[in-house]
């Protein structure tokens, strides 16, 4: 195996090689060769060593950590009246916190400069300069253009398709900076946390966020798959019949019929004083027959759809994330995949909660930057 310095440092990263003598053993490389790349990484902040790793031929082996001293990462996920601040460290630490009220439907040229001050404010709090940030990554709930890094056709959000995000961050944060849709970084966050191999190989990964509405990210051979426009896992827009209108227009939409928005407007029909997402899940811990049986229908649909993702795809894992990811919506989806997907598309399959919890957006948009700072091609091009 050839390898460059950035090869050798994600072979450090994943654990496979974390001395000298083990990452001659892998790449096979010289001694000398091995010295002077692992050295130009200890030189540009990227490793450092971290005491010994144990006797190795009678000789104790020195252990070198990823351990980059410029690369915070600046995290915002935006949801429609609300967002959440982080300042996150290169090993996915969340550093701090803060919550912020925003109005999408407002546009880009309200909501920024709040957001970008509020990304200010938490620096400062820290006592932390810009120059420690490498990098800046945002979420918001819809489609984002692979190639031009801007929304594309946002149904929930008037006024922002194809405007310049990245170029406005960047104007205030002079660091790469990347515009993620949610559940896509959901999803890198909890593949990345779980490790989704099968003997060595990355699985094909899903995520479906359940809150006020539904989408999925997918992980395919270790990347996010986003599709040709973005529109990848835009499950809430699946038509499963129905009469209820959706933010797009259209009616039948899953969004409509079994998002939390449309949960709350049915129970609320139905005569139920739910009015927010915390009493709904507080009512359905206690078994509520109302919100049970409308959790229960919600998740049918889901699982429905998702069945035919599971068909396509053959994932390894699935995992249901969000505010309504309680146990019977689970169990619900559950039982929609196994009804509606062939045994054989369902023999390996893992469902499960997500492991990161309300954290998997800020997670995985800080390891969306920082994988994308520190991946093989970008290193050896940084030490040239």
């Amino acid at each position: 195996m050839a390898a460059g310095a950035g090869e050798i440092l994600q072979l450090i990263r994943s654990g496979r090689a974390t001395t000298r003598t083990e990452v001659l053993e892998v790449t096979g490389l010289s001694r000398v060769t091995v010295a002077q790349r692992m050295d130009a990484l200890v030189a540009a902040g990227v490793i450092r060593a971290a005491g010994d790793a144990g006797a190795t031929g009678g000789r104790r082996a020195e252990r070198f950590v990823f351990d980059p001293a410029d690369s915070l990462v600046l995290v915002a996920a935006l949801e429609l009246g609300e967002g959440e601040l982080a300042v996150v460290d290169p090993h996915g630490a969340l550093l701090a916190r803060a919550s912020l009220a925003v109005d999408l439907a407002a546009g880009p040229d309200v909501v920024l400069p709040q957001v970008l001050d509020g990304l200010d404010t938490l620096l400062a709090d820290l006592g932390i300069k810009p120059d420690a940030v490498g990098g800046v990554a945002i979420s918001v709930p819809g489609p984002v253009d692979p190639d031009s890094h801007r929304l594309s056709d946002p149904p929930v959000m008037p006024g922002w398709g194809a405007w310049p995000v990245v170029e406005a961050v960047r104007e205030r944060f002079d660091v790469p900076v990347h515009l993620e849709n949610d559940a896509d970084a959901m999803a890198y966050g909890e593949f990345t946390e779980l490790g989704a191999r099968r003997e060595g190989r990355p699985q094909p990964f899903v995520l479906v966020k359940v809150s006020g509405f539904l989408g999925a990210g997918l992980v395919i051979d270790g990347r996010t798959y986003r599709g040709t426009d973005g529109g990848a896992g835009d499950i809430g827009h699946i038509d499963v019949g129905g009469d209820a209108v959706c933010r797009c227009g259209r009616r039948g939409c899953l969004a409509a019929e079994a998002g939390g928005a449309a949960l709350l407007r049915r129970l609320g029909e139905a005569g139920a004083d739910v009015g927010s997402f915390a009493e709904l899940r507080a009512l359905a811990e206690h078994g509520d027959p109302l919100v049970t049986a409308e959790l229960d229908r919600a998740a049918g649909l889901i699982g429905r759809v998702l069945a035919v993702v599971v068909g396509v795809l053959n994932p390894a894992d699935l995992v249901v994330a969000g505010e309504l990811a309680v146990p019977a919506v689970i169990a619900g989806i559950r039982a929609g995949i196994y009804t509606g997907a062939q045994p054989r598309a369902t023999a390996r399959l893992r469902i499960r909660p997500a492991v990161l919890g309300p954290d998997a957006v800020l997670i995985g948009l800080a390891r969306v930057a920082v994988d994308d700072r520190f991946s093989a091609e970008a290193v050896d091009a940084r030490l040239g």
